[in-house]
Formats: C-alpha cells, structure tokens, sequence
C-alpha cells in the first residue's frame, strides 16, 4: 500500500525514509533538491516517463518496486500522476513484452512513498491526498519511548525533541539550532508556502501564539496584540494546524454544534520552538514554579497525541471548562471502554485536591475514570482517583494497541 508522511521541516521524515527504503527503491525524488525541484515542475508527467522505463527495463526483482517522492507539496502536480498510475493496470503489475510473442513477463506493483510537511499547500495546489489509495500518516518531534534510555525529561523541557537538537549535548549549539529553525523555517518558509502578503503581523502571532501555548484561544485579544482582525487569526492557527507545527484541542461538548461556538486550546508542537518564539530558551526551569509546571503539561499532552496518532486509536480528546472556571485538562473518549478525565500536575507529590474539579463531573460522563498524571513514582488509588506517573500513565492508556506506527 502506498503512504502519504506528513510533518513539519526537522522532525526526520527523510531520515525516516532513507532508513526505511534504502535497498527498496527503485526510484528516488527530492524536490528540496533545486534540480529535481525544476525539472519536475516543469514537466509533471516526466515521473510516469521513468517509472514505465523501470519497468520495462526488466531490472526489478520482486512483486513490488518503491519510487519515493521526498517534499511533494514542492509540487503537489504529482500527486495527480501518482493517483492515475496507482489506478492504472498498465502500471500496477500488468504484462510486460511483446505481446505477438510468448515473451510476456507480468510486472511488479508500484508503490509510492510521498512525504510533505503541508497538507495545506497540497490542498491549494488542487492536488488530492489520495484518499483511499494511500495510507495517510503523520510525524511528529521524538517521543520519550523513541528515545528510551537516552530521554532526559529536564532537557526535553529545555531544548524540545526535535531530532536535530536532541542530537546535539552543547546548550549553545541547540540554542543557535532552534534560532535558525524559527528564523529560516517558520518565518520564511511559512511565508513562502502560505503566500502571506505582510509578515510582521505573522511574526508577531507567532510570539504570541507561543506565550499562549497550552491556553484556550482568545482570537479577538491575540489580534489585537498583532494588529490584526480576529478572522486572520484564526486563518493563522489554520496553517500551524495544517503544517502540523501545532494541535488544537477542542472544548468538550456533546453537541458538535456547541462545540464549534467555543475556543480551542492550542499546543505549538515542540518546546523548544516554543521556548525559543518566546524569548525564554535561555532561561534555566526551576522544577516547582509555574513555568515548569506548564512545561511539563505541554510535554505530557503532546505525548498523548503522538501516542495516540501512532497507535492508531483515535480517541476524541478534548478538555473543559466551566462558567464557573472549573477546569479538566484532558478528557479521553475511548470507543468501547470508559472515557478518562486527566488532570496533569508537574510535582511528585499529587493530592486528591487536585482531582476535584474531575471528580466533580465524574457522574456526568457515565462510568468515567478519574487519573492524576505526574511524576509520582508509583501508582495508587485513593477515592477512586488513579494516580500515575507519565510513563506508566502512556502505557496504561494505550496498552493493547499497535506499538508501532504503519508507514506502509
């Protein structure tokens, strides 16, 4: 089956590939390559032209053969050609030879491998993403079980996990790496592939979007600290959602049409970007001040949403809060098993003080569980509530699943 990877510049989707198809492809496309780039643009259906001589050449071994497209959003043209060929018998494993001989030779299956990191500039470019015909995957900054023994959690909360930084051992090093990702990429580049017509106002929301990361929306406030009407704000959270560069987190509501009248929360997809869009890199965390506690929410949500993107569950998350300011970090809706109201404190030390607002509304989502989510050593149970620690609280959320993700 053909896959579709997507996700933001820096977080290893050519490494990924490379580690992947290394000895598998047949064909191999990097349009952040400037002549690929070019000659591609120019000529779309020049990747049908090579793919049909591979074949015809009679060189692959095997029932399938792998042609790996790296950026395609460069030029989201080909994602057409790559939907007819997938549909095509003529390339999807048909006769080969001379047919007024006997020398008919049935050929391999062709497969694609696309990786982008704008599903938004794909969709303006008025390419399709394949729905149905190729597995759609995401990729995200490291997570703590990738990295096993070599995470330190004090560094993720300092530097972030994007691969490129997680790498490096000198504070000074990371430090000048994240200053060029939010200088080159999210300035530049976002610019470039969104066509914004007036940057300063984009730069200033992406400061502001930064120091209000883990908070409900206000679009009307962040606009006017950007000099701009709520709906560009709201067009901007837009395109970080669609780069994958953020998440937004609903407000719960039985009613979907309740729903949409509320704010999203908004988590940008990596410390450290954050850190560095917020001026704050170089300041040391103090475990028990706000800003570590804040840090390490961040940290325990986006490893919700990256566990639970890769195990394929697709459970509904959202959070809540009340007119009266009663507030439930995250709600975990599982098909079939109880949902989980998740209140995320930083300390080692969790109180069931901490578990009122979620025992409060306990009843309100029928059979749910109440879990306190910390850096508690072991877990216990007092008054029903579960408390864990982050790890055994990932485990026990997304047990029985695939472990892995499927690129393939």
């Amino acid at each position: 089956m053909s896959f579709l990877l997507l996700g933001a510049r820096g977080t290893g989707k050519t490494w990924l590939l490379r580690h992947l198809f290394r000895d598998e492809a047949a064909l191999w496309i990097n349009l952040l390559e400037h002549r690929d780039f070019l000659k591609y643009r120019a000529r779309p259906g020049l990747l049908r032209e090579e793919i049909v001589a591979i074949l015809r050449g009679g060189r692959i071994s095997g029932d399938s053969v792998w042609v790996i497209i790296d950026e395609v959003q460069r030029v989201p043209e080909l994602l057409n050609e790559v939907h007819a060929m997938v549909e095509d018998a003529e390339i999807q494993g048909e006769q080969w030879g001379d047919p007024s001989t006997e020398r008919l030779q049935r050929g391999p299956i062709v497969k694609f491998g696309l990786s982008g990191s704008s599903a938004r500039k794909l969709k303006r470019g008025g390419a399709n993403l394949l729905a149905g015909r190729a597995l759609l995957n995401h990729l995200y900054p490291l997570t703590a079980d990738e990295l096993g023994k070599d995470f330190d959690l004090n560094a993720t909360l300092n530097w972030g996990l994007l691969p490129s930084v997680v790498t490096q051992s000198d504070p000074i090093v990371r430090r000048e790496l994240l200053e060029t990702y939010v200088a080159v990429y999210l300035r530049e580049e976002i610019r470039e592939e969104q066509h914004l017509r007036n940057l300063d106002p984009f730069i200033r929301f992406l400061e502001v979007a930064a120091q209000t990361s883990g908070q409900i929306v206000n679009y009307s406030a962040i606009g006017r600290d950007c000099s701009v009407d709520s709906r560009a704000v709201a067009r901007y959270f837009q395109i970080l959602e669609e780069t994958l560069l953020g998440f937004l987190l609903p407000p719960f509501d039985r009613s979907v049409r309740k729903q949409q009248g509320k704010s999203p929360k908004f988590y940008l997809f990596d410390i450290g970007v954050m850190r560095t869009l917020e001026r704050t890199v170089t300041i040391p965390i103090n475990p028990g001040s706000y800003g570590y506690g804040r840090l390490f929410e961040h940290f325990v949500m986006w490893e919700i949403i990256k566990c639970n993107e890769y195990s394929r569950r697709r459970y509904k998350l959202s959070y809540l809060v009340t007119k009266d300011g009663a507030e439930i970090d995250l709600i975990v809706e599982r098909p079939g098993k109880a949902t989980v109201l998740i209140e995320i404190k930083s300390g080692i030390n969790p109180k069931i003080q901490d578990a009122r607002h979620a025992v409060r509304f306990r009843e309100d989502f029928g059979n749910a569980e109440v879990w306190v989510v910390s850096q508690i050593e072991r877990e216990r149970i007092e008054a029903g509530v579960r408390f864990f620690g982050w790890q055994e609280a990932l485990r026990e959320l997304f047990k029985e699943g695939e472990p892995e993700p499927r690129y393939i």
